[in-house]
């Protein structure tokens, strides 16, 4: 007989609860494969800690999804009847459980060899539609239409429309589900801010959780709802901006980090066939880490990018802008690596000029009205606004993270180079 719940410990959030239906998607064999495929990449040659998976990501961001849903149900009451909410929220734990299923063998740092026009959301879809992922929610699906009516019959496609944005749903309901799962506030970055912060031993990932989930809430906006936070959740937001944005100045950016990731891209297009991954559905769930470690480790001998990944050789930097740089300090980039190019041979140096990221994409000037904007609700006062109103962070974090580096590929010349840098920096 087939258990109705069962229970994951977590490391992150305790015990996590799963019903039968979402236990057949954990075991299936596209969702096992996340087991293979660490969250971030080459990270663990960094911070020896951050081994951890999409597997256990996908399975604390449903949790996480479940308990923001159900507070912003309770706070902000939208009237909704029993089965619409019990369907909306199996809708969000499905979606929540299966996002990251397209991700490739050590995550986004894979994409760079893609086939053309194809991105890991496009992978997860194809995942969703053409395995056994989608038998098991079109049996989730005829459940509930048998339970409460075929309007809220679930499907797979139902399921990647409202992840995608392709279907705003009775009322933009739909639109307002996807907030929980791409927006400036959705559970996918609080799972893995939280995750990434524990697993790499460090402190900046970290946020009143607690007080953020238990301040989310409804507004209506001319019959619309919107996902919003009580005021007295604003600092428990800027605290998860604040994370954010130091995870990725001192860990997604980290200069060893960004260096393996700029070796791994160059690796696979010369070790993968054809330099690409496969296009094919069944023939992409193949690769994982495991396989793609074995293939690096095969051609240690063949490929310098194999090696430095394999034995852990790290070329040491020579120079890099601010975090957030200037014109003068991009012109100034720009100039040393002229130099150094012209003295030294451009051979001798390899650049990494892609660490970008905005702090946040809420508009800083906008109105309750804009998707993007974060509404804050001030039931007290009877007042609506947004944080970028209310927040002077958040209004602070507004230039774009932009770090520019240069390193180094011959280290007989660490000690020339690094004089010629400093003396022109003195000059």
């Amino acid at each position: 007989m087939k258990k109705a719940h069962d229970k994951f410990r977590d490391p992150v959030h305790g015990f996590i609860e799963v019903n039968a239906f979402e236990r057949e998607i954990i075991n299936a064999g596209p969702f096992q494969r996340l087991r293979n495929i660490k969250q971030l990449a080459m990270t663990h040659l960094v911070f020896h800690g951050a081994h951890h998976t999409r597997f256990e990501h996908s399975i604390g961001v449903m949790h996480m999804v479940t308990r923001a849903f159900e507070s912003a149900i309770k706070n902000g009451t939208p009237g909704w009847p029993h089965e619409k909410i019990i369907v909306y929220r199996q809708i969000l734990r499905l979606i929540a459980l299966t996002h990251d299923l397209g991700h490739a063998p050590f995550s986004h740092a894979a994409e760079a060899v893609f086939p053309q026009g194809m991105a890991h959301e496009n992978f997860t879809q194809n995942v969703i539609l053409e395995t056994e992922i989608a038998d098991i929610i079109d049996q989730i699906g005829c459940r509930f239409a048998r339970e409460y009516g075929e309007a809220y019959h679930i499907t797979p496609n139902l399921i990647c429309n409202i992840y995608q944005g392709k279907d705003p749903g009775p009322d933009l309901e739909y639109t307002f589900l996807k907030s929980f799962m791409d927006s400036e506030l959705d559970c996918d970055k609080m799972d893995y801010l939280l995750r990434d912060a524990l697993y790499c031993g460090v402190n900046y990932g970290r946020y009143d959780v607690e007080r953020l989930l238990s301040c989310l809430t409804i507004c209506q906006r001319e019959g619309f709802p919107r996902l919003a936070i009580q005021s007295g959740g604003i600092q428990a937001f800027e605290e998860f901006m604040l994370a954010r944005y130091f995870m990725f100045v001192q860990v997604y950016f980290h200069r060893t980090r960004r260096f393996f990731d700029t070796m791994y891209a160059s690796a696979l297009k010369k070790v993968l066939p054809g330099g690409k991954f496969p296009s094919v559905t069944k023939e992409y769930l193949e690769w994982d880490d495991y396989r793609i470690w074995d293939l690096l480790r095969e051609n240690a001998g063949n490929f310098i990018e194999c090696e430095n990944i394999v034995h852990r050789k790290v070329y040491p930097r020579i120079f890099e802008t601010k975090t957030h740089p200037t014109e003068a300090d991009f012109k100034n980039f720009n100039i040393i690596r002229k130099l150094i190019y012209e003295k030294f041979g451009k051979d001798s140096f390899i650049e990494d000029c892609s660490a970008d990221k905005m702090p946040h994409k809420i508009p800083i000037k906008t109105t309750v009205d804009d998707e993007r904007a974060i509404i804050i609700v001030d039931e007290t006062e009877g007042k609506i606004s947004t944080i970028s109103e209310e927040s002077v962070i958040i209004k602070s974090l507004t230039d774009k993270i932009n770090i520019q580096r240069i390193y180094l590929t011959d280290r007989a010349l660490f000690d020339d180079v690094t004089a010629f840098v400093q003396k022109y920096i003195n000059s």
